[in-house]
C-alpha cells in the first residue's frame, strides 16, 4: 500500500470523525431557543412601523426595492398581492412560527419556514438591514440541518409521551459548519481591520469612542479615553484577541480560555456601545464550541458562589 493511499485514508478518516462522529446535539436545541428569542425580538421591533417600512404607501414601495437590489434575489412577497393586509399576515405568522420554533414544535419545519420568511422580509427592503441581520440569516440556515427538537422542546416531550425512543448521539455536520462560520467571522475582523491604517496605527478606539450614535450605550471610564497611549494599547488588544479566539477555540487545552475571553469582549461591547443584537448574537454562536461539562462547570462555580454567600449571610 502507498504512502499517498494511506494519506488520503487518513484525510477521509479525520474529515468523517471531524464531521460526522455522533455527538450529543443537546447544545444545537440550546442555540435553537436563544436564536428565535433574538429574533423574536428583532421583529418585534419592526412592528410600531411595519406599514411604513414594507407597505406599499411607505418609504420603500415593491417595484422601487426591486430596482435596487440584485433581481436574483427572491421574496414570496414577489408573489403575493401589494396590500397591507397581507404583509399583517405575514408578519403575523412569521412571528407565530418564530414561538413554535421557540417552544419546539415541529422544529424543522419551523426552521425551515423562519429562514424563508426573513429572506423574504430582508429582500423586501434589504436597506433596512445590516451585518446583525446577515449573521441571523446564517444561522436560521445552518440550524435547518441540525438535530434540534431532540433535547428541550415540545417535540421531544409528544415523543417520549408516545413511547418513542429516539437516538441522542447525532451526526452534527451542521454545527461544524457554525463553528468555522463563526471562526470566519472574526479572521475576516481582523483582515479587515488589518488593511486599514486607523487599527494598525493604534487609533482605531480613539474614532469609535466619538461615534455619538454608537458609542457611550451605558457609562464608561473616561480616563480610558483621554490617554492617546492607553486607547492605541486598548485597540492593538482588540486585533490580539480578535485573533487569537478563532484559534483558541479550535484546541481543547484553550478552548474555554478562548471563550471566556470572547464572551467578556463582547458583553463589554455590549456595555459600551449601542448595536442592538449583534454581541447578543455572536454569543450564540458561540454555543456552538461549548460542551454539557461546560454547562455543569458552570453550575458548580454557582453552587459554590451561593453556599459561599449563604454561610456568610447566616455567620
Amino acid at each position: 500500500m502507498s504512502i499517498s493511499s494511506l494519506s488520503w485514508k487518513q484525510i477521509f478518516r479525520g474529515w468523517n470523525i471531524f464531521f460526522h462522529q455522533p455527538i450529543n446535539p443537546q447544545i444545537c436545541d440550546i442555540i435553537r431557543i436563544f436564536y428565535s428569542f433574538l429574533l423574536l425580538i428583532n421583529l418585534l421591533v419592526l412592528l410600531p412601523d411595519l406599514n411604513n417600512w414594507f407597505g406599499e404607501n411607505g418609504l420603500l414601495p415593491y417595484s422601487v426595492s426591486r430596482e435596487i437590489i440584485d433581481p436574483d434575489t427572491l421574496t414570496i412577497f414577489m408573489w403575493l398581492p401589494k396590500n397591507n393586509d397581507v404583509l399583517w399576515l405575514c408578519y403575523g405568522i412569521f412571528v407565530s412560527q418564530i414561538i413554535l420554533l421557540l417552544i419546539g414544535l415541529f422544529s424543522r419545519f419551523q426552521a425551515i419556514c423562519v429562514f424563508i420568511w426573513f429572506v423574504s422580509f430582508v429582500h423586501r427592503h434589504h436597506i433596512l438591514f445590516d451585518a446583525e441581520d446577515t449573521l441571523f440569516r446564517l444561522i436560521g440556515f445552518f440550524l435547518i440541518f441540525m438535530p434540534i427538537g431532540t433535547y428541550y422542546s415540545l417535540d421531544n416531550c409528544l415523543n417520549t409521551r408516545k413511547g418513542y425512543t429516539l437516538n441522542k448521539k447525532k451526526s452534527t455536520w451542521a454545527l461544524r459548519l457554525l463553528q468555522i462560520q463563526m471562526s470566519l467571522i472574526y479572521f475576516s475582523t481582523v483582515w479587515e481591520k488589518m488593511k486599514g491604517e486607523d487599527w494598525v496605527n493604534g487609533t482605531a478606539i480613539y474614532y469609535v469612542s466619538h461615534l455619538d450614535d454608537l458609542f457611550g450605550h451605558f457609562p464608561v471610564p473616561q480616563f480610558l479615553f483621554t490617554s492617546l497611549t492607553l486607547m492605541k494599547i486598548m485597540t492593538w488588544i482588540v486585533l490580539v484577541v480578535e485573533l487569537f479566539i478563532p484559534i483558541g477555540l479550535w484546541f481543547k487545552e484553550t478552548r474555554r480560555f478562548a471563550l471566556l475571553i470572547a464572551v467578556g469582549m463582547h458583553l463589554s461591547l455590549e456595555y459600551a456601545m449601542n448595536l442592538f443584537l449583534f454581541q447578543w448574537l455572536m454569543l450564540v454562536g458561540l454555543l456552538s464550541f461549548t460542551e454539557p461539562e461546560d454547562f455543569k462547570l458552570i453550575k458548580h462555580g454557582l453552587n459554590k458562589i451561593k453556599t459561599g454567600l449563604t454561610k456568610r449571610f447566616y455567620f
